[in-house]
C-alpha cells in the first residue's frame, strides 16, 4: 500500500511536471510568434508617423495596437499633453482610394486634426486644386498628381463641427521628413513627421476639455474604449 502510493505520488508529479513543461512551450512559442511578427513590422514602423507619436515601439505602439487592440493613448504624449485620446481617420475619395489619413488628439487644451501622407519627393500645391509630386525614378525625374489633403480636410471638418458642437479645431498636415514641403501653400501648417510631437504639444485651441469630454468626445468619433 505504501509502495502503490509512492507510485501514484511520482505519477502525479510527473504528470504535474508534463503540463507545466507543456505550458511553458506554448507561452514560448507565443511569445516567440509575437517578437518575429514585432521586428517584421518594426522597418515600416519606424519610416511612419508613429515614432513621433509613441514612446517606443515594442509596448507603447505593437502591443497596444496588435494585442490590447487599442492604440489610443501614448505613453509619450501623456508626459507632455496629460490625458488624451487619439482617433485614426482614413480619407478616401468618391472612388473608394485612400487619399490620405487623419489623427485627431482630443486632450485638455481643445482639438487637433493631423492630416499625413507617406509620399515622398518634392510636393508643391496650393488650398485647392491637386498637389503634383516629382520624384526620382532611376535615372529619370517623373511627376506625378495626387489628391489634395486640404481639400479632405475640409470635408472632414465640416463631420468634426458636427460633433463638437462648432468648437475650434487646429489643423496641419504632415509629409515624411525626406519629401521638399517648400512649394506647398495651404491654409494649415505642414510640416515633416519629426515636427509633429511638438506641434501637438504646443496645440492650444483656447477652451479647454476636461477627461469627461474627451471620453465623451472619444466614443462620438468612433473610439472604443
Amino acid at each position: 500500500m505504501i509502495r502503490s502510493a509512492v507510485l501514484l505520488l511520482e505519477e502525479g508529479n510527473s504528470s504535474g511536471v508534463s503540463m507545466n513543461s507543456l505550458f511553458l512551450v506554448i507561452v514560448g512559442t507565443m511569445l516567440l510568434v509575437f517578437l518575429l511578427r514585432a521586428a517584421l513590422g518594426y522597418r515600416k514602423y519606424k519610416e511612419s508617423l508613429f515614432p513621433n507619436i509613441y514612446e517606443n515601439y515594442l509596448i507603447d505602439y505593437y502591443y497596444k495596437l496588435n494585442v490590447l487592440q487599442n492604440a489610443s493613448k501614448s505613453a509619450g504624449l501623456a508626459k507632455t499633453i496629460g490625458t488624451h485620446r487619439l482617433v485614426y481617420s482614413n480619407l478616401t475619395d468618391k472612388n473608394g482610394r485612400l487619399v490620405c489619413q487623419i489623427l485627431t488628439v482630443l486632450h485638455s487644451k481643445g482639438v487637433f486634426a493631423l492630416a499625413y501622407l507617406s509620399t515622398t519627393g518634392k510636393i508643391s500645391g496650393k488650398q485647392t486644386g491637386d498637389w503634383m509630386v516629382k520624384r526620382k525614378d532611376g535615372d529619370q525625374v517623373k511627376t506625378y498628381r495626387i489628391a489634395n489633403p486640404a481639400v479632405y480636410l475640409k470635408e472632414y471638418n465640416t463631420h468634426l463641427s458636427q460633433v463638437l458642437e462648432g468648437k475650434e479645431v487646429q489643423y496641419a498636415v504632415a509629409l515624411k521628413d525626406k519629401c521638399d514641403i517648400s512649394d506647398i501653400h495651404i491654409n494649415y501648417p505642414v510640416v515633416h513627421y519629426s515636427e509633429v510631437s511638438d506641434l501637438i504639444r504646443n496645440a492650444d485651441c483656447g477652451y479647454g476639455l476636461n477627461d469627461t469630454e474627451i471620453e465623451e468626445l472619444f466614443v462620438k468619433l468612433g473610439g472604443k474604449q
